[in-house]
């Protein structure tokens, strides 16, 4: 009976919790700022400006919260020669803590999925690894009228070259504008 008891009461703790969580889904879109460290080129690799574009939800309880996102992501890098052009499929599965009523921060990894690996005409898709895990830093600010932006840090956690000859590491600062479509900032 104490055991039925004990679940009971988690169980009605749990939906208490569950029933005040806030729901937002929204778009997101923005510049990538983006660079790699690279080992193994013969070539210097510069830094290159980029775009994303996608969906975003963030699930709260309190101030402490889970934001996933799915979103595209162009991830160029340039040489003296030509320009390395990277696209992916970005999912970050994020822990959000709220600081103040607008400001929060997030944390956690990342997971792009390589859609497009070129070296000017050259397609790469082989010789860059499908899978890239990242992790992820931020801050936002959730803003009136359902508005938002948020700044962002990824860096690769290995490389995303196939070969063993490269160590490639991408790096990307994202500058986002957030909407909400369901639920509030």
């Amino acid at each position: 009976m104490k055991k039925i008891t004990l679940l009971l009461v988690i169980g009605a703790l749990f939906m208490t919790t569950a029933s005040q969580a806030q729901l937002t889904v929204g778009l997101k879109g923005g510049l990538n700022f983006n660079s790699a460290d690279v080992d193994g080129l013969a070539t210097d690799v510069d830094n290159k400006t980029g775009y994303h574009f996608g969906a975003y939800a963030v699930i709260k309880a309190g101030p402490i919260g889970i934001q996933p996102e799915a979103y595209f992501s162009v991830q160029s890098v340039s040489t003296d020669a030509d320009d390395y052009d990277l696209s992916y499929i970005q999912v970050p599965i994020l822990l959000r803590l709220g600081l103040l009523k607008v400001l929060y921060l997030n944390a956690g990894p990342q997971f792009g999925i390589n859609t497009k690996a070129k070296y000017g005409d050259v397609d790469l898709k082989d010789d860059i690894k499908g899978l890239d895990t990242s992790i992820a830093l931020g801050a936002g600010l959730d803003l009136p009228l359902g508005l938002g932006a948020q700044l962002r840090w990824t860096k690769s956690l290995s490389s995303i070259a196939e070969d063993g000859d490269t160590d490639w590491k991408n790096s990307m600062v994202q500058l986002s504008v957030t909407y909400a479509l369901i639920g509030k900032n």
